[in-house]
């Protein structure tokens, strides 16, 4: 009889820390689920002020005047290069 006290017990010990344990396990995951809910909503903030700040009006400026560049009076040149001139300079 007292043995089967024992074990009984036991397997309530168990099965109580086991409950526990869960239950601690649920409130990480739920702590990591804000977590990555506050770093999403700052990630999509600086890719929309990355967007709002890499825009031609906001570069031009400080590229003509800052750093004196100009629009290119002639076209630019087209460069085409071969697949197999690629594969060949890597070797």
């Amino acid at each position: 009889m007292v043995v089967s006290i024992f074990l009984t017990a036991a397997v309530l010990v168990f099965l109580v820390y086991n409950i526990i344990h869960v239950n601690n396990l649920a409130i990480d995951v739920n702590n990591t689920r804000t977590d990555l809910a506050k770093q999403t909503s700052i990630n999509n903030g600086l890719m929309n002020e990355i967007e709002r700040l890499s825009t031609y009006d906001n570069i031009k400026p400080v590229a003509v005047d800052k750093l004196k560049l100009n629009n290119p009076v002639k076209k630019p040149k087209m460069v085409i290069v071969d697949k197999s001139d690629i594969e060949s300079a890597k070797q």
